[in-house]
């Protein structure tokens, strides 16, 4: 297996880790693993011209009706994340956001 390949791998798994950590009620963890961000730092982030990718993980339904959205947002359903990972570069950092 190519270093690219087991890079893009990790990645998927850290990607897939974070969102299934975020389903898990606040309670049930003794310590946040999950990183969060402010909209504040996010911004700071893209106003630096940081290599970052946002990732819109928001279903069909939930995107149409929101109000927010972010320009330059990679948008891929949660539901297609397995299959359509490859679009990412594992040398970004990837932001996601549902909300």
């Amino acid at each position: 297996m190519t270093l690219r390949r087991s890079a893009t791998r990790f990645c998927f798994f850290l990607i897939t880790l974070a969102f299934t950590m975020s389903f898990i009620p606040t309670v049930a963890l003794a310590e946040d693993d999950v990183p969060r961000m402010t909209i504040q730092e996010l911004k700071a982030k893209m106003d630096r011209g940081e290599n970052i990718i946002t990732l819109d993980v928001r279903t069909g339904a939930d995107y149409a009706s929101s109000k927010v959205k972010i320009t330059g947002a990679i948008r891929i359903p949660l539901g297609q994340l397995e299959s359509r990972y490859k679009e990412l570069s594992v040398e970004r950092e990837i932001i996601a956001y549902c909300a």
